[in-house]
């Protein structure tokens, strides 16, 4: 490895409409790199992450390769986007999530099976609010 690599976190506001309701929602955009950049687990398309960025001192000189979602042990972290949340496993039984995994045991069992076995000291990178780490967030999933 070449030395640290960039992590930067964008957010993004905005409202949609899901389920009958109209939510208010911030998003969190990973750029990591530093010449080019990878977007992991993006929750919006390159065009928006573009528009997020553009003209900011810390991504002028960056450009996007891929939108990917991943766990880096590199950095030592997971992406995991809406499957865990710092408190908990994130969306469940929402009309957009895939049928097999739309219920809250389905989405647990994952969890247990991937990034929760990582090492104790991986951080988790949310989609949505702040940064956790694996252990913190093994009580809040519990077993089978």
């Amino acid at each position: 490895m070449r030395g640290a690599v960039r992590v930067e976190r964008v957010v993004t506001s905005g409202t949609f409409s899901l389920d009958g309701g109209t939510f208010d929602v911030d998003t969190n955009v990973w750029l990591v790199g530093d010449d080019e950049v990878l977007v992991p687990d993006a929750a919006h398309d390159a065009g928006a992450i573009h528009h997020a960025t553009a003209g900011r001192r810390a991504t002028a000189d960056r450009r996007v390769t891929a939108i990917v979602c991943t766990h880096a042990p590199f950095l030592n972290a997971v992406f995991t986007g809406d499957t865990l949340f710092h408190g908990g496993p994130g969306a469940t039984g929402r009309s957009y999530s895939h049928r097999s995994y739309s219920d809250r045991p389905a989405i647990e069992a994952s969890i247990r099976a991937r990034p929760l076995p990582l090492p104790g000291d991986t951080v988790v990178h949310t989609g949505h609010g702040r940064d956790t780490t694996t252990p913190a967030e093994r009580p809040s999933v519990p077993t089978a």
